[in-house]
């Protein structure tokens, strides 16, 4: 039981620290490979496209199933075109999958992630499609490190890897039979951001919920990075980084964030199981001051792009071993901020569209 529930928490990580032992040898461009049952690492890449397409790959690695460190590809495609998402998925056991000591080069099944700052490449290819592409970083990795400390039982470790990130290429959906695949179809201009993540403990006893905000159109010489995590016992640790020219210009932890809840009476069940769902905050609200700079103002969630819970993705006798538990499910938003930013560069307001990820558990 607690190897299936290792399965299904291994896709909500946001990025959780591994044992004390190696709290100061954790490494972005390749596995840790730990021990612990419910131990899970991973990368997590989102990038929206001019045309409204959505792309999410998650890969990870966690000792679940018949086997330790067994690695684990979900891309979910979204295309405006279509009401129903391209889910490319596979897992190998630890004999079945590579990676190199040195950068980032990872080989799953058909599927590779590698390369070395700023530029990489993404690729995944089942029966089910394929997707090819080229990402460039355009700002510096910000590493946000042990959450809430590196002497804590439990605790996270995260990274934006690629705060900033552009991505072009192409995709097409497969046969999953013998007969031939669809056409290539261009994924241009992308904008979106990629994390790193390691965790020592289930997802449920070092968060109850997490946000990931970057900008992705900004007109300003500026834009902001927000990072979220509410742990058990209500507790916050939040971070914001403001960045430009793709250096972090000046960053904040542990300040105080309101959440807003939605001003809804009846939500949409297109877009929430309402019998299970706790709903996600639409706006998140906070005031900072530092010795270097203040920033105060709004992220509002203005469109859903996405609810995914992994759970469906399951087969049928995997969702039998995790039917009763409280599971996480995945939100993907288009947001919009508002912030205004005094620095050592005099006031700035700072304005534009992020991509927003929430996760919440659905009781």
């Amino acid at each position: 039981m607690r190897r299936w529930l290792g399965l299904l928490l291994a896709v909500s990580v946001i990025g959780l620290g591994a044992a004390l032992a190696f709290a100061t040898d954790i490494k972005d461009h390749r596995p840790l490979l730990l021990g612990a049952e419910s131990y899970t690492e991973g990368w997590d890449q989102y990038f929206y496209f001019e045309d409204g397409t959505f792309l999410a790959v998650q890969i990870l690695i966690s000792n679940y199933g018949p086997t330790d460190h067994r690695a684990l590809v979900i891309g979910s495609l979204l295309s405006p075109d279509s009401d129903k998402p391209l889910v490319i998925k596979n897992g190998r056991g630890r004999e079945d999958w590579s990676f190199d000591d040195r950068q980032l080069d990872l080989k799953i099944a058909h599927h590779r992630f590698s390369g070395t700052h700023p530029n990489y490449r993404l690729y995944l290819r089942n029966s089910r499609g394929e997707v090819d592409l080229a990402v460039e970083a355009r700002g510096e990795p910000w590493r946000l490190g042990h959450i809430p400390d590196p002497e804590s039982a439990r605790f996270q470790y995260a990274s934006y890897t690629m705060p900033m990130a552009h991505a072009r290429g192409r995709y097409r959906r497969g046969s999953e039979s013998a007969g031939d695949a669809g056409a290539w179809q261009p994924l241009r201009n992308g904008r979106g951001f990629a994390i790193r993540y390691l965790n020592n403990s289930s997802l449920s006893k070092v968060s109850r919920s997490w946000m990931r905000i970057a900008s992705i159109d900004s007109q300003d010489p500026s834009s902001p990075v927000f990072y979220l995590v509410q742990r058990p016992g209500q507790r916050q640790s939040s971070f914001l980084a403001v960045m430009g020219g793709g250096r972090i210009r000046q960053q904040w932890t542990r300040f105080p964030v309101t959440l807003i809840s939605p001003e809804i009476d009846a939500p949409n069940e297109a877009e929430y199981d309402v019998a299970v769902d706790r709903l996600p905050p639409h706006a998140i609200q906070f005031q900072i001051a530092g010795t270097d700079g203040t920033v105060e103002g709004k992220i509002t969630m203005t469109r859903l792009l996405q609810r995914f819970d992994f759970v469906r993705e399951l087969k049928p006798i995997e969702r039998f071993f995790v039917q009763f538990l409280n599971t996480p499910v995945h939100y993907r938003y288009l947001a919009q901020y508002d912030l205004t930013y005094r620095g050592k560069d005099g006031d700035q307001q700072l304005t534009g569209t992020a991509l927003a990820e929430i996760m919440m558990f659905k009781r």
